[in-house]
């Protein structure tokens, strides 16, 4: 059962290991995982300012502003959101020379904007996942302030995921949770969603979905101590694992599984 409210120390904390980690955050695209993930950011990303090209977008979520700096394409505004402090400072820097960018500092279970205001939202990584107390809340605040036929974007991570097989402990708490269960990365909980439970989560709220990419679909066979590497760190095995990137990246336009999706859904 997901709680109505969240709770202040889950986004305390979420902050607190966010602001400690802001100067490592941007080499995370140099590990074989993170790789896939921000390709496939980048396509959904360029794909959306193409879409919905004018009005408000905004990144919640938006840590260093690698998705924002990429919005800023677009001929509208854009807003970046973040919990954390350090983010939101290296995220200005990043987006200093776009004029139609600016940043906030706040909790997207209480968005600073006004209804129906955005054409675009993004929410990449796991910022839907770290609001395990308030899922809810946060796609009602989402769909408050997208506009009529607005899109939104975000990421969620699938409980059923390969990498379970080499998580004995983790594996039998999903076998054992009813939904979505709890993973763990750098101290901090978010939550995992199956596939007929972010269906029913979208219905609920009234969006329409428009489209599914997964991620991390066969590299999730590779053993963590490998593919959590700097690729730097291993370039023999690199070339294997571009081969595999790319049916990765062919295969999350058809499947529905893998380590996360990006769910892209328009509000009617």
């Amino acid at each position: 059962m997901i709680s109505r409210t969240n709770q202040p120390e889950v986004g305390s904390h979420v902050a607190a290991v966010y602001d400690a980690m802001q100067a490592e955050y941007d080499q995370l695209e140099e590990q074989f995982y993170f790789a896939s993930c921000y390709q496939v950011y980048r396509e959904c990303v360029r794909r959306i300012a193409s879409a919905r090209p004018s009005g408000l977008a905004l990144d919640l979520g938006c840590g260093t502003g690698k998705q924002t700096i990429l919005l800023a394409q677009r001929a509208g505004r854009i807003i970046g959101i973040d919990i954390s402090e350090r983010m939101i400072e290296a995220a200005r820097k990043r987006c200093e020379a776009r004029p139609n960018v600016g940043f906030v500092t706040g909790d997207i279970t209480r968005l600073p904007f006004e209804d129906g205001c955005a054409q675009a939202i993004l929410a990449y990584g796991d910022v839907i996942g770290h609001n395990f107390t308030a899922v809810d809340v946060v796609l009602r605040e989402m769909v408050r302030v997208c506009a009529s036929r607005g899109l939104i974007s975000f990421e969620v991570d699938s409980k059923w995921c390969p990498d379970l097989l080499y998580l004995p402990k983790e594996l039998w708490r999903a076998m054992t949770t009813r939904g979505g269960h709890l993973r763990e990365w750098k101290g901090m909980q978010f939550k995992t969603f199956t596939w007929r439970e972010l269906r029913d989560l979208l219905h609920a709220h009234g969006l329409r979905l428009v489209e599914v990419r997964s991620m991390n679909i066969l590299t999730m066979l590779i053993p963590p101590s490998l593919l959590f590497r700097r690729r730097e760190e291993a370039p023999r095995f690199d070339a294997f694992f571009r081969k595999v990137m790319k049916l990765d990246l062919a295969l999350g336009k058809l499947l529905r599984c893998g380590s996360t999706r990006i769910v892209t859904v328009e509000r009617p």
